[in-house]
Order: structure tokens, then C-alpha cells, then sequence
């Protein structure tokens, strides 16, 4: 958020934390903290992290807990500071340095910073991001009071010790945060949020630097794969609209506030605003809807739909709109035959031997999965987000194959089709979901 400068989070019940992580999660990682150890809690934090949003935790209560929470896909946890005196903390969470941010209170005495720079130089080994709680940053803004002087200091100890170190406590205002920012700690922002002194947009909007003329900012938006879908400008009222409202809204330069797809019907849902490392652009991630982002009725504004992507939106398609002769939607009425198909094709994988015969057969693979996929309402991002939370998992399963596909593999392997021998392409697959495919 605002160029990784800002963290921010609030309190809220398990329902309530769903549904305001929707919109405080536009910025990116957010802060979540489990007030207690009850069910619906850990739910909740549960379903936050399947929809894609990367969070610090704060509130478990045992290192295993942690682990398991890291395994679950948490970006990182939160844990005291005083954790690390401990010989078994360290040996158990020591080897994951980059997952564990240490939270500390700092002194009141402003003039004094030797019990802070000792926590950082220390646990500095063990933690490669600290979260420091100060009581009083009224003043911090004016960059000469005691507050600024100690912060400096302890900025000063971070860069030393290569920790990042982030501030939370009564930051109210753009300038707080601006201030703490220039000192070189990383503002965290949480009732600020909640009671109504700052919306999402004042953690973005006045961090965007713009050396163009009419002061505009330019801004890439793609898909939710990423897929770049065209390239659009915006301001200050555009961003806040954009964001108050979670929808892809920019500024034209012809109309002004401009709701992309309000008369066409392509709208789009946004879940991500980001800054580039200079923070002299913007990327609005969004969920496209219609026929696509462009006005020649195209998804993007450079190419025709192509990929994993398209494959998806196709086979959508057909499950909403079927089409006569189709053979997406005979598989998705056949509950039976799709599923041997996915049996066959996952077979013809492991025969195949070249790498044209390896990717044909990957590419039939994916089209049977993608259609179970579809029949069951899952995503392609609904996918990712599976990958990326099993990419964060700190401890590993043994992996070893269940005896019954030890045993089918022996059964299926000892009438192989002969090396070489490809399987013929379905004459039935409609040619959009089959072009996707890899097939024709």
C-alpha cells in the first residue's frame, strides 16, 4: 500500500472483518488481528486469505498455532517481541526470519531509545520486520520534536540492522504519516480508518507523483490474472470514487469522471490499487465484465482473449449461454463421461514422451479440469489463490501417492499406448474452448 509505505487494519466482528476486508484490502497486504480464540474468528481469517489477500496475523497463541497458520496460507504473524528470549522460539521459528514480524511497545520517555535499538539489533537476527506501538505521534509532524528525534534514532538502528520497522498509535492525519514515512519507518494506520479521519484513498492518492501537464495519473489496468487490459488516466476524484465504491473508475479527459461500462455494460469490480516502485503510475486490478475492457468489443485493448484466461471465460460462457452442438456443454451435462475423460487424459499425460506430446496432453488435461472447475463455479483465481497460499507453507507434507493410484497407474501402464502415439482431438469440442485448449 502507498508503495509498501503503509500498513493499516481495523477492528471488527468475524462477519464484519469479511466484508471490510473487501475494501480495506484494495491497498494490498492488510493487518488482522484475532481478538479471540473462538471459531468464527479463525473462520473468518480463514476466508479472508481463500480470496487471494495477503495478511499479517496478529493474536495467535502458540508457536504451533503460528506454523499452522503460516501452512494456511498468512503471510506472515505477529508476535511480541518477547517471544524471541526464548531459545525454543528461535530454534522453531528462527529458519523462517522473513515470516515473523516482532511487536513492541516503545518507552514514553522520548528522550530515551536504548531499550528499542536493543530489541531491533537483537531479534533483528531472528525477524526481518518489526511493528512498534507508540502512544503519542500528535506531534511527529513538525519533524523537530522529541517524538521525531527518537523515531530518527530508532530509524537510524533499523537500517543498521536492515529490519524494516513499522509505527502504529494515534496516526490521524496525512502529514503523521508522511512525516514518519520521511524519517524512514513504515506508518501503520488502523482507527483512523474506522472512525471516518481517513478513507482508503488518503493512504494512496497523496503519495502519486505526476510530472505530466494536466497532472493526471496514468494508470495500467488488468485482470486478475494480471493480464494487462488497457491503459487509462486518472485523478484524485476518480481514485477516491473508484475506491468508495470498489469499481473500475477513471478519469476521461473528454467526460471527465468517467464509470467504465455504465451504458456498454462492461463494468468492472475492483479488488487492488497499487503504486509503482517510482510512484508515478497506478494498476487498478479488476474483475472485467462484459464483452471486455476495450471499445472495439475486444478484452484487451492490444490482442484478441487468449490463454488460461480465455479458456475460462469460454467455458463460463457455455455453462450461462449453451450452445447447441457444444461439446463444453455435453461435458458439463455428463457428469460421467467428463470424468473418464479427465481419467484419460491424465493417463495420456503420463505416456506421453516429447515436449510437443507432453504439452498437447497438458493442454487436454487443463481443458477437462477447467471444466470440472467451471461445472463447480470455481475460478481460475479461485485456483491461484490455492497455489499461492501452498507456496507460502513453511513445513511440507511427505507427498508419497495413495496406495489406490499406485495400484491404478500399474493397471492403466500395462496397457500403454504405444510411445509416440497421440490421442486424436475430440471432432466434437466447440473450436473457442478448444483453441484455448490447445486443440483444433
Amino acid at each position: 500500500s502507498a508503495g509498501k509505505a503503509v500498513g493499516y487494519g481495523v477492528k471488527a466482528e468475524p462477519v464484519d472483518a469479511v466484508e471490510r476486508s473487501k475494501t480495506l484490502g484494495l491497498l494490498g497486504e492488510l493487518n488482522v488481528v484475532a481478538l479471540d480464540d473462538a471459531p468464527a474468528t479463525w473462520e473468518a481469517i480463514g476466508s479472508i486469505v481463500r480470496r487471494g489477500r495477503p495478511i499479517r496475523l496478529e493474536g495467535v497463541r502458540t508457536l504451533d498455532d503460528a506454523l499452522a497458520q503460516l501452512d494456511r496460507g498468512v503471510s506472515k504473524i505477529v508476535l511480541p517481541a518477547k517471544t524471541w528470549d526464548s531459545e525454543e522460539a528461535i530454534s522453531i521459528i528462527g529458519r523462517y526470519k522473513d515470516r515473523f514480524v516482532a511487536i513492541f511497545e516503545a518507552d514514553e520517555d522520548t528522550k530515551k531509545v536504548d531499550e528499542e535499538v536493543k530489541i531491533i539489533t537483537t531479534v533483528g537476527k531472528y525477524a526481518s520486520e518489526f511493528l512498534m506501538t507508540v502512544k503519542d505521534l500528535a506531534s511527529v509532524s513538525d519533524g523537530k520534536s522529541a517524538i521525531s528525534s527518537k523515531l530518527k534514532a530508532i530509524a537510524k538502528a533499523a537500517a543498521d540492522a536492515n529490519v524494516l520497522v513499522g509505527v502504529s498509535g494515534g496516526i490521524n492525519t496525512v502529514d503523521q504519516i508522511k512525516a514518519i514515512e520521511k524519517i524512514g519507518l513504515r506508518p501503520t494506520i488502523g482507527d483512523a480508518l474506522a472512525n471516518g479521519k481517513l478513507e482508503m484513498a488518503d493512504l494512496i492518492v497523496p503519495f502519486i507523483r505526476s510530472d505530466r501537464p494536466d497532472k493526471l495519473f496514468t494508470t495500467v489496468v488488468v485482470d486478475e490474472q494480471h493480464v494487462a487490459l488497457g491503459l487509462v488516466y486518472s485523478n484524485a476524484a476518480s481514485v477516491r470514487e473508484a475506491m468508495r465504491k470498489r469499481a473500475g473508475i477513471y478519469h476521461s479527459r473528454r467526460r471527465g469522471l468517467w464509470h467504465k461500462g455504465l451504458s456498454s455494460g462492461a463494468t468492472q469490480d475492483l479488488f487492488e490499487v497499487t503504486l509503482d516502485c517510482d510512484r508515478d503510475a497506478l494498476r487498478f486490478v479488476v474483475r472485467q465484465n462484459g464483452v471486455g475492457f476495450c471499445h472495439l468489443n475486444r478484452y484487451t485493448c492490444w490482442d484478441s482473449d487468449r490463454g488460461v484466461g480465455h479458456l475460462f471465460r469460454t467455458l463460463l460462457d457455455r455453462k450461462q449461454n449453451p450452445v447447441q452442438g457444444s461439446y463444453t456443454n455435453k461435458l458439463l451435462n455428463k457428469t460421467e463421461m467428463l470424468n473418464a475423460k479427465m481419467l484419460e487424459e491424465a493417463t495420456e499425460i503420463i505416456e506421453a514422451k516429447d515436449k510437443n506430446h507432453v504439452a498437447a496432453e497438458a493442454a487436454d488435461v487443463l481443458y477437462f479440469a477447467s471444466v470440472i472447475c467451471t461445472r463447480a463455479g470455481a475460478s481460475w483465481k479461485d485456483v491461484e489463490n490455492y497455489l499461492d497460499r501452498r507456496s507460502r507453507r513453511v513445513r511440507r507434507r511427505k507427498g508419497d501417492a495413495k496406495p489406490y493410484a499406485l495400484e491404478l497407474l500399474r493397471k492403466t501402464t500395462a496397457g500403454a499406448t504405444p510411445a509416440g502415439a497421440a490421442a486424436a482431438a475430440p471432432a466434437e469440442k466447440d473450436d473457442a474452448a478448444a483453441a484455448a485448449a490447445g486443440k483444433k
